[in-house]
């Protein structure tokens, strides 16, 4: 219950913010390489890629209200069993995020909580867990102009993001976060 009122308001605080005038949304899409923080996580699972949406609203001078929900999913194999298993970790990011360089190119910095959802499946049995964690990200992004009546700007942006979030599924305590180096696509109206 208390996640669902977590997402509802941080996107209510996104879509019904009255400090701003409209054409202040930037949404998109995004795809990193993802590197988790637990040698035992990348020992049985690797490295791998994590997508991601996004959408952000100006809320104040150069800060801006953030919200993004990322999925990864992966297949390994256990450590001693050696049987197949296989993964999803679904971060749901609430942050802010500071414009500290406005040129050609915009440099940012942020934090915020996250709320992660792992789930694991293999044949010993099944196992879900969520928790609280927090993440920070620096970036820089550029906008360029696009097609008028299709899209009037398009952003592209290169970021690296880090997460930490302790979590015990089962008998065994782990970071399921870790540092992901990432480029987004998007827009803003």
């Amino acid at each position: 219950m208390w996640m669902r009122r977590l997402i509802v308001s941080a996107i209510g605080l996104i879509l019904f913010s009255a400090t701003v005038n409209a054409g202040q949304y930037r949404i998109g899409i995004s795809g990193s390489y993802f590197h988790p923080s637990e040698k035992a996580f990348r020992n049985i699972y690797g490295t791998g890629i994590i997508f991601g949406l996004d959408v952000s609203r100006h809320i104040w001078k150069d800060m801006e209200l953030h919200l993004e929900v990322r999925y990864y999913s992966k297949k390994g194999q256990l450590t001693f069993t050696r049987e197949r298993t296989r993964i999803k970790l679904i971060p749901l990011i609430v942050s802010t995020r500071y414009t500290f360089l406005k040129r050609k190119i915009n440099l940012y910095a942020g934090g915020g909580l996250t709320l992660n959802f792992f789930r694991e499946n293999n044949p010993i049995g099944r196992v879900k867990e969520s928790k609280l964690g927090f993440a920070v990200k620096i970036g820089a992004l550029k906008r360029i102009k696009g097609f008028k009546k299709i899209i009037k700007i398009f952003i592209i942006d290169a970021y690296i993001n880090y997460h930490y979030c302790k979590m015990k599924p089962a008998e065994i305590k782990f970071d399921a976060g870790g540092i992901d180096f990432g480029i987004a696509l998007g827009t803003e109206f």
